[in-house]
């Protein structure tokens, strides 16, 4: 996942902010946890990236957060410096401490390519939750990479600069995602950084039997809360530690 220290200065630019997706953490958690400025829950997010996740969560909880992209971090550190963030593999990494909350969000979970190492994270996840403690990941389904190389490549603008994302088969699981920025640097110069990440997604039903081993999954739905249907495009898992 280094492919981000080539872009992480452009990240928070091109994604924006994730209002929506931290409301409906928010609304997960509080079935299951009293949040208050005397009970902040302790949370942990895996691929954490710049932070953009935590900053609007600090208020209400104890944040750590590991990634494996040195500039990401550097921006997360900035962002807050509160926080307590780690450059690590959550494949296989050990913080020596138990969380009551694990997020992994924005498909970060899709840029493991293999299968096998799906299921080390979800292993990782539940050694490092407290008792009844929640995991919530979301993917990219595969319905949605094979959308998306379908119609690519695509081009979004952000303030005077572009970004030309390029979405492209190579296995029956796997996807490259070939990122250009076109940065403006004044008039009608531009400055090209490019890099590539891959993406991997696999049937619902088989990421749910290999949950099932370490949670009970209390949702599989989309973030407006539909329900899973052949056209979900990203798709979030509840969890909690058996």
């Amino acid at each position: 996942m280094s492919g981000y220290d080539n872009i992480a200065g452009f990240y928070d630019r091109v994604t924006g902010d994730s209002l929506d997706t931290e409301k409906y953490i928010l609304n997960k958690v509080k079935g299951y946890f009293k949040i208050d400025s005397r009970n902040k829950p302790r949370l942990l997010e895996l691929g954490c990236g710049t932070g953009n996740n935590l900053f609007f969560l600090k208020d209400k909880f104890e944040l750590t957060g590991i990634d494996s992209s040195v500039e990401m971090l550097k921006i997360a550190r900035r962002k807050l410096p509160e926080a307590d963030f780690h450059r690590k593999d959550f494949r296989k990494f050990d913080l020596k401490n138990q969380f009551d909350i694990i997020l992994c969000l924005y498909d970060t979970i899709n840029h493991i390519t293999l299968f096998s190492d799906w299921k080390k994270v979800f292993r990782n996840a539940n050694l490092h939750l407290k008792k009844n403690g929640l995991f919530i990941f979301d993917i990219n389904t595969l319905h949605k990479l094979e959308f998306i190389s379908s119609v690519s490549p695509v081009v979004n603008k952000f303030e005077n600069s572009y970004l030309i994302v390029n979405v492209k088969k190579i296995s029956r699981n796997v996807f490259n995602w070939n990122l250009k920025v076109f940065e403006n640097t004044g008039g009608n110069n531009f400055r090209l950084i490019e890099t590539d990440i891959k993406e991997s997604s696999f049937e619902v039903s088989k990421i749910t039997e290999e949950l099932s081993k370490h949670f009970r999954i209390v949702k599989t739905e989309e973030e407006s809360g539909r329900r899973m249907n052949p056209d979900s495009e990203r798709l979030y898992f509840v969890c909690r530690k058996l």
